[in-house]
């Protein structure tokens, strides 16, 4: 019995001094203080003896909201909302947490993020440089260049302090806010665009008919020129000679005369 409640305990004290890191995470070692470089794969560990800080590598889900950049003529955003999805690329997580200690945030499954603040920052000057190249009247209509220009910048001001640790997956542009005036400005500016491709459509279609009755009037009259070479003074002379064959044909008759001999004789007469 004693020897049963020995190795109970014994099995207890083992599980609660051990630790998981589950698929899609890695794991920090920090022994006194120092941190181990090689992190460590999904599994159990222990942790008597250490630390283990659990890290995610998934795709991370950054809201860069109520932003007021300004665009290139100038002119300020009411509001510019961007969705970035960026991953920490496995392999760097130990070298971040040691660069950026403190940097640390948890996503909602209670998985720490590292150097979290760093990438925000960089997502808040991607998105006010992306927007000054673009100018406020059209940038709506641009939100995939505005966000290919963002993911491009971005990624560039990452790789510079930290090459090959982040990866920026994905950027969408959810909302952009002008000035009140310039929104009513870019309705109207929209319906007018409209307007002129509606009529545009219109005068493509005219042309395209004009064409078709263009060509088939052309075709007509290639028709009639070659009915017209082809009768020739010769061809008429026969064509003559034709009716007047038929002509005879039906004027002449045949008379049986005395003697059995046959004579013809001309109707007319």
């Amino acid at each position: 019995m004693k020897n049963k409640l020995v190795a109970a305990a014994a099995l207890a004290f083992a599980f609660t001094g051990c630790t998981q890191i589950d698929t899609g995470n890695v794991g920090v070692e920090r022994t006194l203080g120092n941190v181990k470089m090689d992190e460590l794969q999904p599994g159990i560990y222990q942790t008597l003896t250490k630390t283990v800080d659990e890290f995610t590598v998934k795709e991370i889900l950054l809201p860069v909201e109520n932003l007021r950049p300004k665009s290139s003529d100038n002119l300020t955003m009411q509001d510019v909302d961007v969705d970035v999805c960026y991953k920490t690329a496995p392999g760097k997580v130990a070298e971040l947490f040691v660069k950026y200690q403190g940097d640390v945030s948890k996503d909602k499954g209670g998985d720490l993020i590292v150097a979290h603040g760093r990438v925000v920052r960089e997502a808040r000057e991607a998105v006010y440089f992306a927007v000054s190249k673009f100018d406020a009247t059209t940038v709506h209509a641009k939100r995939a260049e505005l966000a290919e220009e963002i993911t491009k910048t971005m990624q560039k001001g990452l790789e510079t302090s930290d090459p090959g640790a982040f990866v920026v997956t994905t950027v969408n542009v959810r909302n952009i806010v002008t000035d009140a005036a310039l929104e009513k400005s870019i309705q109207e500016r929209a319906a007018v665009d409209q307007q002129i491709a509606a009529k545009q459509k219109q005068v493509e279609l005219a042309k395209q008919e004009a064409e078709r009755r263009r060509v088939e009037a052309e075709g007509e009259a290639r028709a009639n020129r070659i009915i017209a070479e082809s009768v020739t003074p010769n061809l008429i002379q026969y064509k003559r000679i034709e009716v007047e064959l038929v002509a005879a044909t039906k004027t002449t008759s045949v008379v049986q005369v005395n003697g059995g001999a046959s004579v013809l004789a001309d109707a007319r007469k």
